[in-house]
């Protein structure tokens, strides 16, 4: 674990992008079922269909990369060692499912909660796009040619602010509340999709992916 200004970065050693894209994922919600301010492996959960998500993303050899904002830190419900313990949990049940994350980037950052929040902490914490650009720099991915999966409007907004390709919002966690806001961020060159989980998010993606290599 990598702790720098509030950021964290997942000891996993990032993977090169096979396609020059990558697949970005919301945690709560996405990657594990929502449970409020999760802080304890006992409670993890892992989300319908990601497995079968991230096993067609590794299929074709796109890098996988989580970003997650945690301002349960900031607001003073768990710490870090909690956040490492509840990643740790995450990691066993995907590996004993034959799945795996090429690296999870979290940002604690809140601007109620967060001494000093300014510009650049606003940049770190989804919707803004840092999270983002620096899981591409570091699997060596384009940014255009990549996609997010978010049960918020704020993770879409952070694919529109970072130049992704589209993004897909799902009904799973907050999802249900964030659809008209996420389906708003959709623009020219920039696609939004909301759909009821990850596992309907597969076939979105399938179909992105399969128009690319036509």
């Amino acid at each position: 674990m990598l702790l720098e200004n509030g950021i964290w970065i997942s000891k996993q050693t990032p993977r090169k992008s096979g396609q020059g894209a990558a697949l970005f994922l919301d945690r709560d919600g996405v990657v594990i079922e929502e449970a409020h301010y999760i802080s304890r492996a006992d409670d993890v959960v892992l989300e319908h269909g990601a497995v079968e998500l991230l096993k067609w993303a590794r299929d074709i050899g796109l890098a996988i990369v989580v970003v997650t904002n945690q301002s349960g830190i900031a607001r003073g419900l768990f710490g870090w060692a909690e956040f490492d313990a509840v990643e740790a949990e995450i990691t066993r049940q995907l590996s004993a499912l034959g799945v795996s994350t090429d690296l999870t980037i979290a940002c604690a950052f809140h601007k109620d909660h967060t001494p000093d929040f300014g510009a650049a902490q606003e940049r770190w914490r989804k919707p803004g796009p840092a999270m983002l650009e620096l899981g591409a720099s570091m699997v060596s991915a384009d940014l255009a040619a990549s996609w997010m999966v978010g049960d918020r409007a704020s993770d879409i907004g952070a694919a529109a602010n970072a130049g992704l390709s589209g993004a897909i919002h799902v009904q799973t966690g907050h999802g249900a509340k964030a659809s008209k806001a996420a389906l708003a961020l959709a623009r020219d060159g920039f696609a939004v999709t909301s759909v009821a989980d990850p596992m309907a998010a597969l076939q979105i993606l399938r179909d992105a992916f399969a128009s690319k290599s036509a």
